[in-house]
């Protein structure tokens, strides 16, 4: 196992200044998910399977932590590898437990203000134009996780993820 270094993202002082153009073909670069410290920086090893035992060993001492394995390509499609801490949670990720509750109740609800305007003649006014204007969010997010729910059934190991 050769030694792994710790390069800036991009570093203005280097030539060529991109994490990527640093680096050699057959190279790997291990990309993390929050950085402790004050640039963002990235580790680069000689092979996959030290990239892939170099992440693990970074999850085990943080298990909050996600790690991105990409080649000397860069950013170019999606990382070859992605293993990700037990406690790892994305921080810009709506949980599908948000996307059904939400949406259940803003639809839900929406349906029934809706009923119950419909209910009086429309005399209040009030509750279906609440209703109306509830049930589109709270379908968009039911739809979506349906979308999620019929993808992973198609195609159930995904995107060269896994767990540490």
């Amino acid at each position: 196992m050769s030694f792994p270094r710790t390069v800036l993202l991009f570093d203005p002082g280097a030539e060529p200044t991109s994490w990527n153009e640093r680096m050699a073909p057959g190279e790997y670069a291990i990309h993390y998910s929050h950085s402790k410290d004050a640039a963002p920086t990235c580790t680069i090893v000689s092979s996959l399977a030290e990239a892939e035992q170099y992440a693990a060993d970074q999850i085990a001492l943080d298990p909050t932590l996600r790690c991105r394995i990409y080649d000397h390509r860069g950013f170019v499609g999606a990382p070859i590898r992605e293993l990700s801490g037990k406690q790892y949670v994305a921080p810009s990720d709506i949980t599908p437990r948000f996307r059904r509750w939400v949406g259940s109740i803003l639809f839900f609800g929406g349906v029934l203000l809706t009923i119950i305007d419909w209910s009086t003649a429309f005399r209040l006014g009030w509750p279906a134009m609440v209703g109306t204007r509830m049930m589109l969010p709270g379908f968009t997010l039911l739809f979506i996780e349906a979308m999620i729910v019929l993808q992973a059934k198609r195609h159930p190991h995904g995107p060269h993820r896994e767990s540490a």
